[in-house]
């Protein structure tokens, strides 16, 4: 992709970047989705192996030459008033006796007798430019031997191809590739052109600032311009969205970066970023934005299950790709709509289209794993060689945990069996591998049923003093080597398999576990360290085997740090410290900055109330809930509107609801209730009883920690006080037993990151919900006696000012006067 820093000279010309592989890709890459080589399942550190390996035996296979790998290379096309600056590096240069050899390595999975006959025509253009750009300024070398060697991953072997091309032919090759490729950029140019002046006089898109906004803003632009990364506190209010946009825009308008992502795991906050885009743009700015989805839910033809061989919008992708790219290339701001009609237009894969046409827009907005994720990274914006980009990561509380499944792998047995099934009597020797699987999964689920260890009768290097046992539940610290042995057998022969039957009907379960296993072995293999436990328990009666990452801030840091600038910030990143250690890890401590701004709205407007006189603790909770309900009353009744009541578990929604029921009367509040697993259709229609408001009080009983104690907003009147019942700790459970003593080790405060600091940002999400404006007023009550400690005194926020009530008249009192 191009890169704006260096888009012009001393002589003002309009200057682009263009990576060598990104050249041809874009003029050369034909045909469809399915490509001409098996380049799947390998992963980037397989990849480096494989590349370091090959370039130490070049020496030994070829004793006369100076061998060079990783040779940086680059070269000026001029056209018109237009230049390019191609750049890239060639993984090898020969310099032999008879001459110059440059030789292109690709590596791939499966065996070599699967590979092209005369090797990718794409690969060729790519080796054929590298070629020129080592020949343009060495007039006297007529000849070059040029090669492509293909490395399996999976046997070791590599296959070499090689040919000797001329100086002129190169350079009509590249001559021609760079006109191509110059039509598409002159339009590039005046976009980028149009970018940058709109960039740099765009104003701030709303009246004025907000207390907290200006220093937010100059924290995201001196963190961008030194590429460093900072973690900020933003109060509900501060406008923090906008805080981090409108600095981004003039970051990439004076040619820092090219490419902002906004990073966020709720549809919510990707709507509000757009929006705050289109308010952006209604003060002038002319930058393109994208928000991605997940490939699942804009797939038109989810049956096809993504076979290439099969599905329309796959068979001729690349070819209809350019005319799809240059109508999204005219609009601004593209969402589903735009990529579902472009793609049904032009028969092209809309996924795929949208991670093509990302490459051409500045802000690119998505989930956190297009980043992050080690299975869906994009590997075009975040490769070895990518240039930097400015990562926006909103709601960066949610990030930790989200890590974690990241880089955790999971084998079940009910996805193996389902393979097991597609296959039975097609393919004895793959049949057999699942089988051994299905055995070993079988073993495992009586183990689980029993009271002794048992797994190492499975896994015999383990000790049974080594394993935790809990009720249905394994644990140890070592590789289950077995399993990952057994794994790898079948990933191997079902690779065979695949090549050998590609057009298998149903193939869906033996892919699905398929990378499963791949992905599984990937874990154990490349990420697996002394932050992982291996986990064996009963989901739905079946036996799952897991590598559970406890902690995966080293992983995450490897990610941006030196590379990227990331901004994390969120209205509850509180101890800022707890979160910048989960997000940067320990051994990156001095390397994190820290901002923590004070709400701007008036503290008089939030009224914090703290019942520490009644307990929420499990054993206590049948005891106080009447007690609990009679404070829940008091703090309704005061005043006509919408309240939401907080509690720690469905067990306790459920007792509630049996109080309310046996005691309502028609002059009572109406109460609403969460259940479990809402459709999102009954989750609307939970939220839309707020929007009624005044006529009735309306009170809404919901679990601390679900679906509405975040990412809703219910401003103004829609909603009047939140009460807050328990301290939100996470259930007690042997996963959370492991991370205690994960961080006790570690850090020596494994309660605090188990349970209390995760369980308190639970109490903060549900508190954020009341003050959403400066206009808005209302209450906080919070009930259990847990509160009235000093633990729970420095973890409340600045702006929190606490009274304490001891009776429900109390409440009643103080809410009178404060309405």
């Amino acid at each position: 992709m191009t890169n704006s820093k260096d888009q012009t000279e001393a002589s003002g010309q309009p200057f682009l970047r263009i990576a060598v592989r990104m050249l041809a890709e874009t003029v050369h890459r034909q045909g469809g989705l399915t490509g001409g080589w098996p380049s799947g399942g390998v992963t980037s550190a397989d990849g480096i192996r494989l590349h370091q390996r090959f370039g130490r035996t070049l020496q030994d296979r070829y004793p006369e030459a100076t061998v060079q790998t990783e040779m940086p290379l680059d070269t000026i096309y001029t056209s018109g008033s237009l230049s390019l600056k191609i750049h890239g590096r060639c993984d090898a240069l020969l310099l032999l006796p008879t001459g110059p050899y440059l030789i292109e390595a690709k590596s791939f999975s499966g065996s070599t007798d699967h590979l092209p006959s005369e090797g990718e025509s794409l690969h060729w253009a790519q080796v054929k430019l590298y070629a020129w750009l080592y020949l343009a300024d060495r007039p006297e070398i007529q000849t070059i031997r040029i090669g492509l060697a293909y490395l399996s991953s999976e046997t070791k072997e590599h296959s070499e191809q090689a040919r000797t091309i001329s100086r002129s032919d190169l350079e009509e090759f590249f001559q021609k590739t760079c006109r191509t490729y110059v039509e598409f950029a002159g339009n590039l140019i005046k976009s980028k052109q149009i970018r940058d002046r709109s960039g740099r006089s765009s104003r701030f898109p709303y009246p004025g600032l907000r207390a907290g906004q200006k220093r937010f803003m100059r924290e995201v632009v001196g963190t961008a311009r030194n590429h460093e990364s900072i973690f900020v506190q933003a109060p509900t209010g501060i406008g923090k969205t906008v805080a981090a946009l409108y600095p981004a825009v003039k970051i990439i308008a004076n040619h820092w970066m090219d490419h902002c992502f906004y990073l966020t795991n709720m549809t919510s906050t990707r709507l509000v970023a757009a929006a705050t885009l289109a308010d952006l743009r209604r003060a002038g700015l002319r930058m393109k934005s994208i928000i991605l989805y997940a490939k699942e839910t804009i797939c038109p033809e989810p049956e096809i299950y993504c076979d290439n061989r099969k599905c329309a919008y796959a068979t001729a992708y690349y070819d209809h790709l350019p005319a799809a790219l240059r109508e999204l290339f005219l609009l601004e701001s593209i969402g589903r709509d735009e990529i579902l009609a472009c793609a049904r237009k032009h028969l092209v894969c809309p996924f795929e289209l949208s991670l093509d046409i990302a490459l051409y827009c500045e802000f690119i907005i998505c989930d956190y794993n297009y980043v992050f994720d080690p299975r869906v990274r994009l590997s075009r914006f975040f490769g070895d060689d990518a240039d930097p980009r400015l990562l926006l990561v909103d709601e960066a509380h949610n990030l930790p945990a989200r890590s974690r499944e990241m880089y955790s792998a999971a084998i079940e047995q009910q996805t193996a069996r389902k393979a097991k099934n597609i296959i039975q009597s097609i393919f004895p020797a793959l049949e057999q591998s699942l089988t051994a699987i299905d055995s070993y999964m079988l073993r495992l689920s009586d183990i689980l049923a029993g009271n002794r260890p048992g797994i190492n009768e499975l896994e015999q290097t383990l000790s049974p003093d080594s394993i935790m046992v809990a009720e249905g539940f394994r644990a140890f610290r070592e590789k289950p080597t077995h399993l990952i042995s057994l794994l790898g057998r079948f990933a191997a022969i079902c690779r065979y398999f695949l090549e050998q039957n590609p057009e298998l009907p149903d193939r869906r379960p033996l892919l699905d576990f398929y990378f499963q296993a791949l992905f599984f072995c990937r874990v154990a293999e490349e990420f697996h360290d002394q932050a992982y436990v291996t986990v064996a328990n009963l989901t739905a009666g079946q036996p799952v085997l897991r590598l559970l990452c406890l902690d995966a801030a080293e992983k995450l840091a490897a990610t941006y740090h030196d590379k990227h600038s990331a901004i994390f910030f969120s209205a509850t990143l509180s101890p800022i410290d707890y979160y910048a250690g989960l997000l940067s890890g320990i051994h990156n401590w001095e390397r994190h900055q820290t901002l923590q701004l004070e709400s701007p709205f008036p503290s008089k407007n939030l009224l914090v109330l703290v019942c520490s006189s009644l307990s929420t603790r499990y054993q206590k909770r049948q005891e106080t809930l009447f007690a609990i309900y009679a404070m829940i009353k008091a703090a309704v009744r005061v005043r006509t509107g919408n309240y939401l009541v907080f509690v720690p578990s469905f067990a306790y929604l459920t007792m509630l609801r049996g109080l309310v029921g046996s005691e309502q009367d028609p002059s009572d509040p109406e109460f609403i209730f969460q259940t479990p697993n809402m459709s999102e259709r009954l989750r609307k229609e939970f939220l839309a009883r707020f929007d009624a408001y005044g006529q009735k009080t309306l009170v809404g009983i919901a679990v601390m920690g679900g679906i509405f104690s975040e990412g809703i907003d219910l401003a103004g009147e829609k909603l009047s006080g939140v009460v807050v019942v328990g301290v939100g700790l996470p259930q007690i459970s042997p996963e959370r037993e492991i991370s205690r003593q994960y961080y006790t080790e570690v850090l020596g405060n494994g309660y605090e990151y188990a349970y209390l600091y995760p369980g308190f940002n639970r109490v903060q999400q549900a508190a954020g919900r009341v003050i959403r404006s400066e206009t808005d007023r209302g209450f906080v009550l919070l009930i259990d006696d847990r509160y009235g400690t000093s633990t729970y005194h420095q973890l409340f926020p600045i702006e929190w000012q606490p009274r304490q009530v001891q009776s429900p008249d109390e409440v009643h009192q103080i809410l009178f006067d404060f309405w």
